[in-house]
């Protein structure tokens, strides 16, 4: 099965998620701890629409590659530098050097996840620099762990520029 037919499908089950959790909200009056889990529910739901949405503009406008064997690639479970390319990851940040770009000023917006630097300064998701209040420039690995977790495939978009060393 195709990356685009995956996102397809998973684009349905939060569709029809968002549907059940509106639908529920309906019959939930008043601000009860109930309506607040339907309310919480439905945010993560839109979030994760528009994070696969972002996916399948991006499977849309890449042509199929072949990714098993491709010269450069790394291939490791559990780190995302899916989109290496020969000498690309060899540079090092610490976190003061990846606080530098903020994204602020002109400057590149750099996050961290899995100790891996991507590049996210033309990431419509982090437009201003930022996504859901989470500043470039730092390392992100629990926030992202904790919002999209099973997601790894949303990292493979982004450009590695290197990786982060304490």
């Amino acid at each position: 099965m195709s990356n685009t037919e995956l996102l397809r499908m998973r684009m349905n089950q939060l569709v029809t998620q968002a549907r059940y959790d509106l639908s529920s909200l309906r019959a939930v009056s008043g601000d009860t701890p109930e309506r607040r889990l339907y309310l919480q529910r439905l945010w993560d739901t839109v979030t994760d629409m528009h994070v696969t949405s972002e996916l399948l503009a991006v499977n849309a406008a890449s042509p199929p590659v072949q990714t098993a064997g491709m010269p450069g690639q790394v291939v490791n479970s559990g780190n995302s530098m899916q989109n290496a390319a020969p000498g690309v990851n060899s540079r090092t940040f610490t976190v003061e050097e990846l606080a530098r770009y903020d994204g602020k000023n002109g400057r590149a917006a750099y996050v961290a996840v899995n100790g891996i630097v991507y590049d996210v300064t033309n990431n419509r998701t982090w437009a201003a620099a930022t996504h859901f209040g989470l500043p470039a420039g730092k390392d992100h690995t629990a926030a992202f762990a904790s919002c999209h977790a099973g997601q790894e495939a949303i990292l493979a978009q982004l450009p590695v520029v290197g990786r982060l060393v304490q």
